[in-house]
């Protein structure tokens, strides 16, 4: 059996690449002795792991990778396979798909407590962030999530740059002159930005045609709603294909705001399924509700109700947003995928967002290259980010910046 996993372990780490890592990478406390990495399918966890195997130890002897999906876990048990492993090698061993074992939390625990002087890192579903206090790992386990690339990372993975990242306040302050600097090395910066936003928040879109990319977006879609969402949460007969029919109707949608009466009439479930449906698809990195600050995660009044990223519009309603005039939608899951995470965005009663950071509340109108400043009238930290302009002046900001801030 370990002669296999060894064998498994090798021809896997043999093709990861070397060049670009995601932004996670430098920020994950390697020496931390048990880590978790959740994230979308498709997001480059794998690749990032392995980037760090290969520069901490290189050596199969030293960190072994194994798949808790793999037949021969499935046959001896995760805890028996490891145990083997540290017989006779091992300082460290990285498991993926990890919730894909059945009871995974409490055999990570007795692993962790039974080699108190090895390490472990987990990889996993975005679901698992619901299991996260279960098997008493809360104390033990330092999470992480990766979210897809963002727009400064696809240019720099597509072409090889080293273009760096920065936060709200100086994106706001220094645009004009982040922009110049951006323009001198990418002139077609805006096409970029549209290809991005068809194609560019999965990394795997190097390996394929935009037709493929689309495909195998699908199946990753496909993967979620019928084997990560019912593997951790007990899901009734029939929802899989309802959460189905719900990312349709909001890839199909041109606004972001939704009558939850209406949509609960619409997908055929109570408003409690559909509340439901909407934490799962959060946790899976589906989709993105942007609440109003202070609000009940429930109260779904005023937030806009948006898929998790562009390219999930293009994925299931392709002919739809290839000919779209209003990419209203568009533009603003884009710049929810920016920001959701880091905390702070919240829909505005007067314009579509505000963002929080450290320093001040700003309000953000995000738009097209026509948009006007009239709704920022009497705000005094009001923003436009707009679509289709190369480099903005004073409170008008092109909107592709807001990819640079991961």
């Amino acid at each position: 059996m370990l002669g296999d996993l060894l064998a498994t372990h090798e021809r896997i780490v043999a093709n990861i690449p070397t060049g670009f890592q995601r932004y996670l990478h430098a920020r994950i406390n390697w020496n931390h002795r048990l880590v978790g990495i959740v994230g979308p399918r498709g997001a480059g966890k794998t690749t990032l792991v392995l980037q760090h195997y290969q520069q901490a130890y290189h050596s199969a002897e030293k960190c072994l990778y194994l798949s808790a999906d793999h037949p021969l876990i499935a046959s001896v048990g995760l805890y028996q396979a490891v145990a083997e492993y540290f017989k006779y090698y091992g300082e460290c061993v990285i498991i993926d798909e990890v919730h894909k074992h059945p009871d995974w939390s409490t055999t990570v625990k007795a692993l962790y407590d039974s080699y108190p002087g090895k390490k472990f890192i987990v990889l996993g579903s975005s679901m698992l962030n619901i299991l996260h206090g279960k098997g008493d790992l809360s104390r033990r386990l330092l999470l992480y999530s990766l979210k897809g690339l963002s727009f400064r990372e696809y240019l720099n993975f597509r072409y090889a740059g080293e273009l760096p990242a920065c936060d709200f306040d100086t994106l706001v302050g220094t645009h004009v002159q982040l922009s110049r600097r951006i323009l001198e090395k990418h002139p077609t910066v805006l096409r970029d930005f549209m290809a991005y936003c068809a194609t560019g928040y999965y990394p795997f879109f190097m390996q394929c045609s935009p037709s493929e990319y689309y495909q195998l977006l699908v199946n990753v879609i496909e993967k979620v709603v019928y084997e990560d969402i019912p593997s951790i949460r007990a899901v009734q007969s029939g929802s899989s294909l309802k959460m189905k029919r719900l990312l349709a109707y909001l890839s199909m949608s041109t606004i972001p705001t939704f009558n939850i009466s209406s949509l609960t009439n619409e997908i055929d479930v109570t408003r409690d399924t559909l509340y439901e449906f909407f934490d799962v698809l959060q946790r899976a990195q589906l989709a993105t509700v942007v609440s109003v600050a202070g609000r009940n995660v429930r109260a779904f009044k005023k937030s806009k109700i948006l898929l998790n990223n562009p390219n999930l519009y293009y994925a299931i309603s392709t002919g739809l947003w290839e000919s779209a005039v209003n990419r209203g939608n568009l533009r603003e899951a884009f710049f929810a995928s920016q920001l959701a995470q880091e905390g702070g965005l919240h829909t505005s009663a007067t314009v579509d967002f505000t963002v929080t950071t450290g320093s001040r509340a700003y309000e953000v109108e995000v738009g097209g290259k026509s948009k006007d400043l009239r709704q920022l009238s009497g705000i005094a930290h009001g923003l436009v980010f707009k679509d289709g302009i190369e480099c903005g002046a004073g409170p008008q900001i092109p909107l592709y910046l807001a990819g640079f801030l991961y």
